[in-house]
């Protein structure tokens, strides 16, 4: 009888999660900026629970750490977005300079693949087409932007996005303790205690990777770009910052950091010194931040193994785009303090041992 109902539980978990995934894959465009909100309010709960402690109300403590929020965000970006863009009007300027240098660097390997006039000639228009790339992205984004009634749908769309997310982050947060309570509340009572501290738990693994892994990869991102503006890299910044957040999947930060650092540099140089010195910073900053940044910010690793965070990552991207890459990691952190609780209670019961 025990195996019945235990084999039923196991169906109807199995059934519950598969209808969450559907649920969620097909409502993922409505649900995306609530799951912005929610990230955001779990973020700044403990900054608005210091704020409370102050006898500050706590709608009052809200509103002023939104404002804060606010303010850096605009700050950072008035001083960031300036040198972005200044850098790519630099790499476009000079895209045709460095078309160039990749024409003299591959043209004497030709004569080894085959006729060198023929391949030459192929080279010269897949070239031109290259140069021709940032007025064709230019030309396209106009276009889809208002040349059609998509574009405008999704434009406004975004405009909608960006007034939710913050109401529904200022609401969140305001009633962040009181929802918590409601969820607990959902659970039966023998269970109550066990939920509480699988939640805690979740949240410890969440704090820890949030707080600390994206404050390496801000680190590593300052690094990234200092050592490649010495060495005279073009979109040194842009790079660095790649470099540094996309460190959040194991060496993905590296290689997409790397490579393009190494090419821009030679192409911008054409010194093998300075391309020498573009991998000393890779080299110098992955050793800091293996042996004194992580261990010293994050402490203990969230216990996924390098490829389940890749897998996690492709599916966040597949399923909530830019938004699921950023989350895809620490709710795949959270689902394996699930997953790790699941099977600790399936090999303790009468359904495994008997």
């Amino acid at each position: 009888m025990n195996r019945e109902k235990n084999t039923q539980t196991i169906y109807f978990f199995i059934i519950g999660i598969l209808l969450a995934v559907i649920f969620f894959y097909f409502s993922r465009r409505v649900l995306t900026p609530f799951f912005i909100a929610f990230a955001l309010a779990y973020l700044l709960d403990p900054v608005t629970d210091r704020l409370e402690s102050l006898k500050i109300s706590r709608t009052f403590a809200v509103l002023i750490l939104m404002t804060g929020v606010f303010l850096l965000i605009t700050g950072i970006g008035l001083l960031i977005f300036p040198l972005l863009k200044l850098q790519a009007e630099h790499l476009v300027h000079n895209l045709p300079s460095y078309i160039a240098v990749m024409q003299e660097w591959i043209y004497p390997l030709l004569g080894v693949v085959g006729d060198p006039e023929k391949i030459q000639g192929i080279l010269n228009r897949e070239f031109l087409k290259v140069g021709e790339l940032p007025l064709k992205a230019l030309s396209s984004v106009t276009s889809i932007l208002w040349g059609s009634v998509a574009g405008l749908f999704s434009f406004i769309l975004l405009l909608a996005n960006l007034v939710i997310i913050p109401v529904a982050m200022f609401y969140l947060l305001r009633d962040y303790d009181l929802i918590n309570k409601k969820v607990l509340d959902f659970a039966p009572a023998r269970s109550r205690e066990q939920v509480l501290s699988l939640i805690k738990e979740m949240d410890g693994v969440l704090a820890g990777f949030v707080r600390g892994q994206l404050m390496v990869g801000l680190i590593m991102a300052g690094l990234y770009s200092a050592g490649l503006f010495f060495c005279g890299t073009p979109m040194s910044l842009f790079i660095g910052l790649l470099a540094g957040l996309a460190n959040l999947v194991p060496y993905l930060g590296l290689v997409v950091g790397f490579v393009p650092a190494a090419i821009l540099t030679f192409m911008q140089t054409q010194d093998w010194v300075l391309v020498f010195g573009v991998a000393g910073v890779f080299a110098v900053v992955q050793g800091l931040e293996g042996m004194i940044i992580t261990p010293r910010i994050v402490g203990e690793k969230i216990g996924l193994h390098p490829v389940a965070i890749i897998l996690a990552v492709l599916l966040g991207a597949e399923f909530f785009g830019l938004v699921g890459v950023i989350v895809s990691v620490p709710a795949a952190a959270a689902l394996n303090v699930l997953f790790t609780h699941g099977l600790n209670e399936y090999k303790s019961s009468s359904f495994y041992t008997s």
